[in-house]
């Protein structure tokens, strides 16, 4: 009787182990991505992005654990099962489709160029970016729009994050910075970025998506529409504005 009251409890430790594993949602971020994803002073992953990803795992019932993995390894480690979602302001295109599937956005941007104060730049043209040095994140849609519209005429420079494009700028190791406005404001709220601005014309064009999204593996449609429902429930009850308004000073969504 004894050996089956230890077999009968070992049982139901198992289970409930396999229970928790199964309720623990595993999301990744880019964490080099400020105000949206970043490592804080106590070098833990804070930012919009992940707050956002913990209020989800909490209306979908889920122990949330949030890893920091490089954007360019973002969608090959979801396709590889390393985890189930990517909170980390992806936009959608054709070619990320085809590796993932994506959520309703969750919030809206602009995509601006900038510059030190004082440029002498005023519009961005293929002329008015002649022998100059343009910045932006490597493997972004920023980056496609760069070869494809200006690097017969500038010198493109690819960084590892958006962060290290804009202290590049700010160093004046560069001249101009193509980016999300979102990310930009908040560098140039910062010490660092005090000395920049934004250039009066923004490129106007379907190639850079201005809104950001949450993947999930290719094929799960059912966990892309719970999380879609989930999003509705947290703009609805308030969270979602909640979030926003620790981080912006106005709507993003």
């Amino acid at each position: 009787m004894f050996k089956v009251l230890i077999s009968l409890l070992m049982l139901g430790w198992c289970c409930a182990t396999a229970v928790t594993a199964a309720e623990r949602l595993q999301v990744a971020t880019e964490g080099a991505y400020p105000p949206f994803s970043f490592m804080n002073d106590q070098g833990q992953l804070a930012g919009f992005d992940v707050e956002l990803a913990e209020a989800l795992c909490q209306r979908l019932g889920k122990q949330c654990e949030i890893i920091a993995v490089s954007w360019k390894d973002l969608l090959p480690g979801l396709a590889a099962g390393r985890y189930q979602m990517i909170v980390a302001s992806m936009s959608k295109t054709p070619e990320r489709q085809r590796l993932a599937e994506f959520t309703d956005p969750y919030y809206r941007t602009r995509d601006i160029f900038i510059s030190r104060t004082g440029a002498s730049i005023n519009r961005v043209t293929p002329a008015t970016v002649r022998g100059k040095t343009l910045a932006t994140q490597e493997n972004t849609i920023y980056a496609s729009y760069l070869h494809k519209h200006y690097q017969d005429f500038a010198t493109l420079r690819l960084t590892d994050t958006i962060p290290a494009a804009f202290t590049a700028l700010a160093k004046g190791e560069v001249d101009l910075v193509l980016s999300d406005y979102l990310s930009a404001f908040a560098f140039m709220r910062s010490e660092a970025g005090q000395h920049l601005e934004i250039i009066a014309e923004q490129p106007q064009t379907s190639e850079l998506v201005e809104e950001a999204c949450i993947q999930v593996r290719k094929g799960d449609i059912l966990f892309r529409d719970a999380i879609n429902r989930a999003l509705r429930d947290l703009w609805l009850d308030g969270a979602y504005h909640r979030i926003n308004a620790r981080y912006f000073p106005f709507d993003i969504y």
